[in-house]
């Protein structure tokens, strides 16, 4: 009777155990296939946050290219733009935690938070930042007939006439207005902000003579300003650019001052650190690549391809200094 008693004890705990092992079966296959992303993960999506066509482009395309080429993964481009980057950040916000999704996270990602009161995401909470991967320095330019030939020069005429110089912006909010508006605070200048809906209309009347002057990206305003359509005083990077020495900063003349644009990659709050750990050493691979390097050159733009821990201390320094321009005019949405 005992040992009848036992053998049905073992007999039950063995199935016990069996079911125990087909409970826990799928999440071993799903950190089986976790530990073999990105290439078990399917269709990977970069998602960017702007209408085709724009500076993002470019790093999408290098993104999809070496998770093909290098990981053996599947990569296509998704751009979902809308709400100055928040619809495409919301989209990765609320999508899934597997590392399907990758954002392109541009400047607007630290921004926005600031003028916009009714965000369907929280930027702190709902995204993981995990690579910075390039900047883009500004250009400031001036009309080809203002009577200025250095940044010294611009702050000099715009001080012996305040209120009289005007620069135009991509839009009230947007990086290059805030590139302006930072430049106007730090040296004292009143000068006034015309919005457009865009850069392009805005170098047109810069080009016509109907604006004093603009920040513009400098991939974008750069051809104008070597043909001498537009007088380029300064780029806005910290340090002067090896891709464009002919450029002085405008730091060197207002020293601290530094406004250029960046990218980043990120994911969804909730993403295994296996796979976040993944793809930011992707991000920071693809970054020390000759080939990506050469690429962005001819972008002007300079590779970066920090940690995730480096990100996100620039995010917050970043958050900082924009968050406090922006509360100090008061642009809101």
């Amino acid at each position: 009777m005992k040992l009848a008693t036992r053998k049905r004890a073992l007999s039950r705990r063995s199935v016990m155990a069996g079911i125990a092992t087909l409970a826990t079966a799928p999440l071993m296959l799903t950190t089986a296939a976790r530990a073999s992303y990105p290439q078990d993960a399917g269709v990977i999506k970069i998602v960017i946050p702007f209408a085709a066509g724009g500076a993002s482009d470019l790093i999408a395309h290098l993104l999809t290219e070496y998770l093909g080429n290098s990981r053996h993964a599947t990569a296509v481009i998704e751009n979902v733009p809308g709400g100055s980057a928040t619809v495409g950040i919301n989209r990765v916000a609320k999508g899934p935690t597997d590392g399907t999704e990758i954002i392109v996270l541009p400047l607007n990602y630290v921004t926005t938070e600031f003028i916009m009161s009714d965000l369907p995401y929280n930027p702190e909470h709902d995204i993981i930042p995990l690579s910075h991967l390039t900047s883009q320095a500004n250009l400031l330019c001036v009309r080809k007939d203002l009577p200025v030939k250095s940044v010294n020069d611009l702050i000099a005429y715009a001080k012996s006439n305040p209120g009289r110089l005007n620069y135009a912006s991509s839009g009230a909010g947007s990086p290059l207005h805030l590139a302006a508006e930072l430049f106007k605070q730090m040296t004292g200048t009143q000068i006034v902000h015309i919005p457009y809906a865009g850069s392009a209309p805005a170098k047109n009347d810069l080009v016509g003579g109907h604006i004093d002057l603009m920040f513009d990206n400098v991939v974008s305003i750069i051809g104008l300003a070597r043909s001498g359509a537009v007088r380029a005083l300064a780029i806005t990077s910290v340090e002067r650019s090896m891709l464009m020495p002919e450029y002085p900063t405008v730091a060197e003349t207002v020293p601290g001052y530094s406004a250029g644009g960046w990218f980043g990659t990120g994911v969804r709050a909730g993403t295994p650190p296996a796979v976040c750990d993944t793809i930011e050493r992707i991000s920071m691979d693809l970054m020390q690549q000759p080939a990506t390097k050469e690429r962005l050159a001819k972008a002007l733009s300079e590779p970066i391809g920090s940690d995730a821990r480096t990100f996100q201390k620039f995010l917050v320094g970043e958050r900082k200094r924009w968050g406090g321009l922006i509360k100090s005019l008061n642009i809101k949405s």
